[in-house]
């Protein structure tokens, strides 16, 4: 749906700029050729009139006709090629004319129109590199050729005036991108605290209603598992389920409560060491084996120390479930400036690429049974206390997860 959208508003803004595009080409390029051939033949010793060699006046009649053909792409939803069809119709009907003008005379070369300045400098608000670079390019090796054909150096001149507005044409495309890029990313980031205030509220409504219940449950499958002493019974299943249902809920209220907690100055080292502790019994049971890799002096972090172990068992659980025939987790902790770095890097199945830009996003998950809820909760977590988590990886040779967290003056060392 949101595909569907951002296609409709691209389609959009392209019919927007095509009809601008079109309003100043024809402008500019009857508006020129006017000027140069009966206005200011009035004014010097020249023939008034379009020259009869070459094409004469059908360059304008086909380009009028032209705008039928606009007319009819913009109709079937495709304005997208508009613009590449004056272009080359422009290019080709110029080169033609040039042609049957000067090709075998001793003519000297006179033609150029103003429109090519708006094509080239106008290429940048359609935001499509191919086509800006097809306009520059197409521009200037026009006059080359011109300049090979008919030996004339005057034409040297429009090469280096259509380089100089190609370089601000590229400068403005550049710009452009970086500011649609900023929007895209700036809605991107609303659409999902826009989300994260749903599940907030979804949260704090149902929570509690959730756990009561749950907690009753629990204990009396508990106390049926004991009574019942035969051996083929779902007991187990059901108790896990429990748990599992549990552990979404906790989740959630994670992610709904507001920044509150307390914050103390803690050791990493000890932190890790914990974590490490945990997953430990799980990695063991999977041939998983943990590295630990630490700097001998590592600043003290301001944090809540117990969100910060849930964040790190959950990307130390994510690792060992990315390894079910066992494998290597390395962690790295290092200093950087005013930060600490944690890595975790393992040899799992890996996340594929177009898969990675969607990791935090509710309920998007890599895993079969998995919820979606983990990494959404270790990002904010990490937000929260002012740092940043990045993944790298490669499907079937592992991945890395860097968290960046600020961290205070040098503490004394913590070995693990």
């Amino acid at each position: 749906m949101i595909d569907h959208t951002r296609a409709e508003a691209l389609k959009i803004e392209e019919i927007k700029a095509t009809k601008l595009y079109l309003y100043l080409f024809y402008f500019m390029y009857f508006g020129y050729d006017f000027i140069y051939y009966y206005v200011l033949p009035l004014f010097i010793e020249r023939k008034m009139g379009v020259p009869d060699e070459g094409l004469s006046y059908f360059p304008y009649l086909f380009h009028l006709l032209l705008l039928l053909v606009a007319y009819y792409f913009t109709k079937k939803g495709n304005p997208f090629s508009i613009k590449y069809i004056y272009f080359f119709s422009f290019l080709i009907l110029d080169f033609i004319n040039s042609i049957l003008r000067y090709w075998g005379t001793s003519n000297e070369f006179k033609t150029g129109n103003i429109v090519e300045i708006l094509i080239v400098l106008f290429a940048p608000l359609f935001v499509n590199k191919g086509y800006f670079w097809l306009v520059s390019i197409g521009m200037i090796l026009k006059y080359i050729v011109y300049g090979l054909l008919f030996k004339s150096p005057s034409l040297i001149l429009p090469v280096v005036l259509l380089l100089f507005f190609s370089i601000v044409g590229y400068i403005l495309l550049t710009r452009f991108n970086s500011y649609i890029n900023g929007m895209i990313k700036a809605y991107e980031n609303s659409r999902q605290k826009e989300n994260l205030a749903v599940i907030g509220q979804m949260a704090a409504s149902i929570a509690h209603e959730i756990r009561n219940p749950l907690s009753a449950l629990k204990g009396f499958t508990q106390l049926q598992q004991e009574k019942d002493m035969s051996k083929d019974n779902f007991y187990p299943i059901m108790l896990n389920e429990i748990d599992r249902i549990n552990m979404i809920v906790s989740d959630l209220l994670i992610i709904g409560k507001p920044n509150g907690s307390t914050r103390n100055k803690a050791e990493i080292g000890n932190i890790i060491h914990y974590v490490v502790s945990i997953i430990k019994p799980q990695a063991v049971r999977q041939g998983v084996k943990i590295h630990i890799q630490k700097d001998p002096d590592l600043p003290p972090i301001l944090c809540d120390e117990n969100q910060l172990k849930q964040v790190f068992i959950n990307l130390l659980k994510n690792a060992v479930e990315a390894m079910p025939d066992g494998g290597n987790i390395y962690i790295k902790v290092q200093a950087a400036k005013d930060s600490l770095v944690v890595s975790i890097k393992d040899e799992g199945v890996g996340i594929p690429g177009d898969k990675i830009e969607k990791l935090g996003e509710p309920f998007y998950t890599t895993k079969e049974n998995g919820t979606g809820l983990g990494f959404m909760v270790t990002k904010k977590i990490i937000e929260e206390h002012g740092g940043k988590i990045a993944v790298q990886s490669v499907k079937n040779k592992g991945a890395t997860v860097d968290v960046s967290l600020p961290a205070g003056p040098i503490a004394a060392s913590n070995h693990i």
